[in-house]
């Protein structure tokens, strides 16, 4: 390969990192789910640490029968302290909105903090809280467990016992949940940043300025420029 064929692939990084740094933090948050979430999974999958039952002397389940059939309940458990280091791991990328601090605009900075609020709550907050909401017990014995139970139902002979596989889909699934509302608070926090920082503190001044004439909500700040 020539110098002239290498240079181009050479400076990729640094024409991706420009156009990235030209777009709002808030661009950079909402975007960032689509690496955070597959390295939640990833990591509750192969590093969750999940416990069955009998591994902690707890029940594993019952069996019930209702019209007919039989439904299969199996417990599984998860380290609390764990899983909320896994997930905060997960989610680390979304801190890197606190790069545009680094900007000499004060309008951005602005943005900038607003958005590095919004990953921190995100990545701290929003997993252990949708879970503390969700229908998962918390079991206090020897560490903190979250208790996950899992159903398969069937007929009487043909039932398939449910896996710690399902139990981490099912805990994961809740997270998701809660991002997902998250995510579409941070959509409209962002479309709504630049009509109030228009109409609230004019002092802050956009890239490259306000329009002449501009009416109080304008979004320059969202454009390429």
């Amino acid at each position: 390969m020539t110098g002239a064929e290498a240079a181009p692939r050479a400076g990729a990084p640094t024409r991706a990192w420009r156009w990235l740094a030209r777009r709002s933090p808030f661009f950079w948050i909402t975007v960032s789910p689509l690496v955070t979430a597959p390295l939640g999974m990833l990591f509750l999958f192969f590093l969750g640490g999940e416990r069955e039952a009998e591994a902690l002397g707890l029940s594993a389940g019952e069996l019930c029968r209702f019209q007919g059939n039989i439904a299969q309940t199996c417990l599984y458990y998860f380290d609390v302290w764990r899983t909320g280091l896994l997930l905060a791991a997960a989610g680390a990328p979304s801190l890197l909105a606190g790069l545009w601090l680094l900007r000499r605009n004060g309008y951005v900075r602005m943005a900038a903090a607003l958005a590095l609020a919004l990953a921190l709550a995100r990545t701290l907050i929003v997993p252990a809280a949708t879970i503390a909401l969700s229908q998962f017990d918390v079991y206090d014995g020897d560490g903190l467990w979250f208790r996950v139970a899992v159903e398969a139902g069937g007929g009487p002979g043909d039932v398939e016992p449910p896996t710690a596989t399902a139990a981490t889909w099912r805990l994961l699934l809740a997270v998701w949940a809660g991002g997902t509302i998250f995510w579409v608070a941070t959509v409209a926090l962002w479309r709504a940043y630049e009509p109030l920082m228009a109409r609230f503190w004019r002092t802050l001044t956009p890239p490259g300025g306000p329009r002449p004439g501009a009416p109080p909500r304008w979004t320059g700040f969202l454009r390429q420029r």
